[in-house]
């Protein structure tokens, strides 16, 4: 797979669950969060790390498109192997559609529908990586 198929695979799927390119990044905005997708082209290889954040409006009120390290808590997507990084020399893309869809239903979906309390009953040990604005937000320790 090459770049630009990567890309628009991407850009396919994010679209489909409401989120809109803008500078660079992947946007989807509610009432009370805005996720951000974003791609990291690795300098090593032909591959992308595919990161995200959560950024909450309640604490911040500013920023209209924040960039993902600007966000409250951030992680990135997994492959098929559990690794972070997607080699487009060796994926194709039905695998990479199957990832993104995996992903954005298991770490996205569930904060836009319940809030940012409903990614720490999933991933407990996601505390270490908030903020501490989100974590006197949400009232963790």
């Amino acid at each position: 797979m090459n770049n630009t198929e990567f890309k628009k695979i991407v850009q396919e799927i994010t679209s489909k669950y409401g989120f809109m390119y803008c500078k660079k990044n992947y946007y989807y905005n509610s009432d009370k969060i805005i996720v951000v997708i974003n791609l990291q082209k690795s300098n090593f290889d032909n591959s992308y790390y595919i990161n995200y954040g959560f950024y909450v409006k309640d604490i911040h009120n500013d920023l209209q498109y924040p960039k993902n390290n600007e966000c409250d808590i951030t992680g990135r997507f997994l492959n098929e192997t559990n690794k972070g990084i997607y080699q487009l020399d060796t994926m194709n893309a039905e695998e990479l559609v199957v990832s993104l869809e995996k992903n954005i239903l298991n770490f996205i979906v569930p904060v836009i529908n319940e809030g940012i309390s409903k990614y720490f009953k999933l991933f407990p040990n996601a505390n270490c990586r908030a903020t501490l604005n989100l974590k006197k937000y949400l009232g963790i320790n």
